[in-house]
């Protein structure tokens, strides 16, 4: 069975880019555009590990996303990977309970792979 990822991500291209490319990688990858629509994709879809890029529209930034999750007893075990182009917030996301932090134009996707593959609890071994 592949690994479950919940990819928050609002530029369109970039996100269909990520789904296109770990979906050929193996993995069955959802996607949601803002904040309000992860958290409530994650009342009935529970990942593996969620990409969760920090900023966001409508209000609710990532940071935002990473401490609701961490305060649900349902989620809070789930792995959050931030993804993002901020190359400043490292430890604020750390310190909230990602498990990693990844800069978009410094990763390629042969190391988010293997980063999703470390962090995920079925992996695709």
């Amino acid at each position: 069975m592949s690994s479950k990822i919940l990819l928050v991500e609002d530029d369109k291209v970039l996100s269909q880019m990520y789904q296109d490319k770990l979906a050929h990688q193996g993995f069955d990858v959802v996607s949601a555009d803002t904040g309000s629509r992860a958290l409530t994709m994650l009342k009935s879809f529970k990942p593996d590990v969620i990409l969760l890029d920090i900023m966001l529209p409508g209000g609710m930034n990532g940071f935002d996303v990473l401490q609701i999750i961490k305060q649900d007893q349902k989620l809070k075990n789930i792995p959050v990977i931030i993804l993002t182009n901020l190359d400043t917030e490292k430890d604020t996301a750390l310190d909230l309970g990602a498990i990693d932090y990844v800069v978009k134009s410094e990763v390629v996707l042969s190391e988010l792979v293997k980063l999703i593959k470390k962090h995920s609890k079925k992996g695709l071994f």
